[in-house]
């Protein structure tokens, strides 16, 4: 399971021990009424009881045991509100377990926040999309842009053009998602970003050719870090053509 997510973030080596019995006995300390419970209060105030608790939720997700791995990500962002990480990975949980209203409240809880994220804007457009929402994601990305072409910010502006443009193709509207990335393409030729969904789009054709050169271009500019793939191949390399992005 833990694969399915990004790292989580850096912990500490060897980190003290905590298990779910340690978790469950002082949770059992609270008092009805109380708005923080004991085990919150400690983990505030407690690096190294956090770090445990990270490598515990790891556990969790790597054994698949959702409901738990849940339950803990609930106290790491009670306990770390500022560390955002915490709640991408609890609304892509929500979303694995079928959850995809709460997954949907999670990552609207981090728009509010920052409604420029590249990452919730696109996971939220996806989820969105998948409940039938079209034309409600796309005028949710075209306020996105406004926002960032109102403020200037030039990055922004293209990345939710980007995810625009995957959506139309997730809308089975392919001309019109090629045209979008074309026109980032030219106006950004080192963007290596609309190369790589263009082939992708074009090997789902089976225009190899054309694909391979998309690639090409892409491998040529693409830093070797960029985690591209987590935003982008996944959704599209589990379609069939012009099928559903879920798996079969």
């Amino acid at each position: 399971m833990v694969g399915k997510f990004h790292e989580l973030p850096a912990r500490a080596e060897s980190p003290p021990t905590l298990t779910e019995e340690s978790v469950g006995e002082v949770e059992n300390q609270q008092e009805e009424g109380d708005e923080s419970s004991p085990l919150l209060q400690f983990l505030e105030s407690n690096s190294e009881a956090v770090d445990a608790l990270k490598s515990l939720l790891q556990q969790k997700l790597e054994v698949g045991e959702d409901e738990e791995a849940l339950k803990i990500l609930k106290k790491l962002v009670s306990a770390q509100p500022g560390q955002t990480e915490w709640k991408f990975l609890m609304a892509r949980l929500l979303n694995e377990m079928g959850e995809i209203g709460k997954s949907r409240n999670v990552f609207e809880e981090i728009l509010k926040v920052n409604p420029l994220s590249f990452e919730a804007l696109f996971e939220n457009a996806l989820l969105m999309d998948r409940c039938g929402e079209g034309e409600a994601v796309i005028r949710r990305l075209e306020e996105a842009l406004r926002i960032a072409e109102d403020e200037k910010k030039v990055k922004e502006a293209r990345d939710v053009r980007l995810i625009m443009a995957q959506i139309q193709f997730l809308q089975k509207n392919v001309e019109e998602a090629l045209r979008g990335y074309d026109d980032l393409a030219r106006e950004d030729p080192n963007d290596f970003r609309p190369y790589f969904c263009k082939g992708m789009i074009y090997s789902l054709l089976d225009r190899n050719n054309e694909a391979r050169e998309q690639f090409a271009k892409y491998r040529e500019l693409s830093p070797k870090k960029f985690e591209v793939e987590g935003y982008l191949r996944s959704p599209l390399s589990r379609m069939k053509l012009f099928g559903t992005d879920e798996e079969n």
